[in-house]
C-alpha cells in the first residue's frame, strides 16, 4: 500500500475519499455535523492550521487522517486541532506504547496469532465496527501492557483508513475468560493512567460500546479504578456482563466470531487481520515517522501522575456492577 505524504504543507493535497452509504451519511448529518461544504472548509482550514504550526514537522495531511480528528470532534476546530497536537505528542513521546506498529516484530505478530485483538468483518446495524479480543492471550509470561497498546494502536489506525469506521465508530468485545491473577498483574495502575489519559485527551477513537464479558471479581476491581480516570462519556459506555447470553441482549451474536455464535471461525479472522496487517505495513511503520519538536517544560512532558480528571469523575464515579 502506498505510503502518504508526510510533507506538512505539500504544493498539492489528497482528498481521496471512499463515498459513505446513505445510513452513515445521515449518521454523520445528524450526529457529526458532515456537510460536504463543511467538511472541505475543515479540512483547508486545518491544513492551514498545520502549515503554519511552529513545532510540527512530519504529519499527514490527507482527508481520511484529518477526518479522523474532524469527525471525533465534530467539526470542532479549536478542539480537532488540539487533539491532534496531543495525538502527535504521545506518539513522539510513547512510542513504546502507541508506536512501532510492525506486525513482523516477533512478539507483536505472537500476539496477533493469540488471538488478543482483532476486527470482526461486518458492522452493526447501526454501521459500527466490532473488535474482539481474546484476553487471556495475553501470556503474562512473554507479554506487556506496552505490547498490548501497540496491538489496540495497531487495529485502531489500520481500521482508521476506513471511511465507515471513521464515521460509524466501533463496538470492543473482551472476553474475559479464563483470565487470571497473573493475566491482571501485566498491566500496572501507572499504566492504565497513563493509558487513559491518553484514551481522554489523545485518541482520535469513537468507541460507541466496551463489553466485558465473564470479569472475575479481581477485574472488576482494576476496571473500577479504570473508570475512575474515563471521562463521563466514555464510563457510560463501558458494561460488564455474567455471561454471553447477557452481552447478546446488545449485540448480535451472528457478528461474532464462530466459536461465540457467529458464522467464521475465530482462526480465519485472526489469519485475515495479520494479512491486512502485513499489506498496510508501509503505512503502519510511517507513523513512528510523523515528528513534533516538544520542548523539556511542555505539558506534554507531565507524566500524568497529577492529572486533573474531568469534573466530578471521582467524586461521582458510580461502583462498576455486573449486568
Amino acid at each position: 500500500m502506498p505510503v502518504p505524504s508526510l510533507d506538512k504543507a505539500p504544493k498539492s493535497y489528497d482528498d481521496r475519499l471512499v463515498e459513505l452509504d446513505e445510513q452513515l451519511q445521515q449518521h454523520a448529518q445528524i450526529y457529526l455535523r458532515e456537510e460536504p461544504e463543511l467538511r472541505q472548509q475543515m479540512l483547508a482550514q486545518l491544513r492551514d492550521w498545520i502549515a503554519k504550526h511552529p513545532h510540527i514537522r512530519k504529519v499527514r495531511t490527507d482527508a481520511i487522517f484529518l477526518l479522523k480528528f474532524l469527525r471525533a470532534k465534530k467539526y470542532n476546530f479549536i478542539n480537532a486541532s488540539q487533539l491532534l497536537e496531543r495525538y502527535l505528542a504521545i506518539k513522539v513521546l510513547h512510542s513504546d506504547w502507541f508506536g512501532k506498529l510492525d506486525v513482523d516484530d516477533p512478539e507483536l505478530s505472537a500476539l496477533v496469532d493469540t488471538g488478543y485483538l482483532f476486527p470482526l468483518p461486518e458492522r452493526d446495524g447501526k454501521g459500527r465496527t466490532l473488535l474482539f479480543s481474546v484476553a487471556s492471550g495475553i501470556d503474562p509470561t512473554r507479554f506487556t501492557a506496552r505490547h498490548a497498546s501497540r496491538l489496540h494502536m495497531m487495529t485502531a489506525e489500520l481500521c482508521a483508513e476506513s471511511n465507515e469506521f471513521l464515521c460509524g465508530g466501533f463496538i470492543l468485545v473482551y472476553d474475559f475468560s479464563n483470565i487470571t491473577m497473573a493475566h491482571l498483574n501485566v498491566v500496572s495502575f501507572s499504566d492504565i493512567r497513563l493509558l487513559s489519559k491518553a484514551a481522554n485527551n489523545s485518541l482520535a477513537v469513537r468507541a460507541q460500546e466496551v463489553h466485558f464479558v465473564n470479569t472475575p471479581s479481581a477485574g472488576l476491581a482494576i476496571a473500577n479504578f479504570a473508570l475512575q480516570l474515563a471521562n463521563e462519556k466514555l464510563r457510560s459506555r463501558i458494561f460488564c456482563h455474567k455471561n454471553w447470553e447477557e452481552l447478546y441482549k446488545q449485540v448480535d451474536k451472528n457478528l461474532l466470531p464462530k466459536e461465540y455464535g457467529g458464522k467464521v471461525p475465530q482462526a480465519e479472522l485472526i489469519e485475515s487481520f495479520k494479512k491486512r496487517c502485513k499489506e498496510m505495513q508501509p503505512l503502519l511503520m510511517a507513523y513512528d515517522e510523523m515528528d513534533m519538536d516538544i520542548a523539556k517544560d511542555s505539558e506534554y512532558r507531565n507524566d500524568g501522575s497529577s492529572d486533573e480528571l474531568e469534573s466530578g469523575a471521582i467524586g461521582t464515579f458510580r461502583k462498576l456492577q455486573v449486568d
